[in-house]
């Protein structure tokens, strides 16, 4: 049986990160799990792969870039919305009671704060796996 291109797509992560451990951590655990891993070091490259690729997950690092974390966080936001795709930001927390731009995340948007373990990150993004292969499979059936 072959899947379809969003079975393909649900299934895969996009890791926007310029840590080349972070991104090899995620890549291992991942693929291991079956997970088709794009990754990108800059969030334009980022960007691009999400326009391109259309992944079921973007795991960005808010500190990716140097500058703007807020027009970069945008403009994740707004492919992630366009491509039905969640996104997951790493980032810090401004103070005990709220995290950077938390009010607008919502849904398919997730902050996890930094410093991070990798094991609550993994857990978020293959719950968000689960619900797009969900989606699209009632999405098929409903087709």
């Amino acid at each position: 049986m072959t899947s379809t291109a969003s079975e393909r797509r649900s299934a895969s992560v996009l890791i926007v990160d310029r840590s080349e451990e972070t991104r090899d951590v995620l890549r291992t655990i991942l693929e291991a799990r079956g997970v088709n891993i794009l990754e990108a070091k800059q969030g334009a490259e980022g960007l691009e792969l999400l326009r391109e690729q259309h992944p079921g997950v973007v795991v960005l690092d808010l500190e990716v870039d140097e500058g703007d974390s807020a027009g970069l966080r945008g403009a994740f936001e707004d492919e992630s919305r366009r491509h039905e795709s969640s996104l997951v930001m790493l980032g810090r927390v401004v103070n005990a009671n709220r995290s950077e731009g938390v009010d607008e995340m919502r849904d398919t948007r997730h902050i996890i704060e930094k410093p991070y373990h990798y094991g609550p990150l993994i857990r978020t993004i293959e719950q968000l796996l689960q619900q797009h292969e969900a989606v699209a499979s009632s999405s098929i059936e409903l087709g």
